[in-house]
């Protein structure tokens, strides 16, 4: 699991791994063929030994916080992170995809995607989700919070739920700030994570796992931070 200066037992179930997305995909792949009917994961965890890429057409939450955190990132030692969350939210298609360098097959791309296709639904739920962002980029109409914002707030006094301290698990002390808001929407939403924790149920319709060598065509969620075409696919 990612190992924070500070931590809040506010999330579910975390687990260590060694392989990170790799064994993120069969992890998943095995939730998926048990629950794939029911469309629903719940308490899905993502650790990044190193960053992953990930997309999404638009990300719309309730109760959302931005904060400066930090993660201890294995062999790299403490990294300064954007830790997002937000109490609930819906997606417009999520991408997560990762390089790997396998014995005698290269490079290959790990790549887990969901939606419908539809850029005019948001049919991915989930709640108490919590991202380690090291980028994040929003295009066309960009990045909006609504509601009640408080900028420039300390990270720990931050609150995506309701009566726990400090749900981003921040440093303590000065230094570190934030921003609070009722709502937020962050339109053609791409960016570098370490890790993603999802605390309650979440649903992955049309969830997708893919390994695919680079050098068959394995391609990630986007290329460049200006790629106007962040959707998965």
């Amino acid at each position: 699991m990612r190992a924070r200066a500070a931590d809040a037992a506010a999330y579910g179930t975390r687990w260590r791994q060694t392989a990170p997305l790799l064994l993120l995909a069969f992890l998943m792949m095995a939730a998926a063929l048990t629950l794939l009917r029911q469309n629903v994961l719940a308490a899905v965890v993502t650790y990044q030994g190193s960053t992953a890429k990930f997309s999404s057409g638009r990300v719309t939450g309730q109760d959302v916080g931005f904060g400066m955190a930090q993660v201890n990132v294995a062999g790299a030692g403490t990294k300064t992170v954007l830790a997002a969350g937000f109490a609930t939210g819906t997606l417009d298609g999520l991408c997560v995809s990762q390089v790997q360098t396998l014995p005698v097959i290269g490079d290959v791309v790990i790549k887990l995607t969901s939606g419908d296709g539809n850029s005019s639904t948001r049919e991915i739920e989930a709640t108490n989700v919590q991202l380690d962002i090291t980028q994040l980029r929003g295009s066309g109409t960009g990045i909006n919070l609504d509601g009640r914002v408080q900028i420039g707030m300390a990270s720990q006094d931050i609150t995506t739920l309701a009566g726990v301290d400090n749900p981003l698990s921040a440093p303590t002390g000065t230094g570190w700030w934030g921003i609070d808001a009722t709502a937020g929407d962050i339109f053609s939403a791409k960016g570098y994570l370490y890790d993603a924790e999802i605390g309650g149920p979440m649903t992955l319709p049309g969830l997708r796992i893919s390994v695919t060598p680079k050098s068959a065509g394995g391609t990630e969620c986007w290329s460049t931070p200006g790629d106007a075409t962040p959707l998965p696919h």
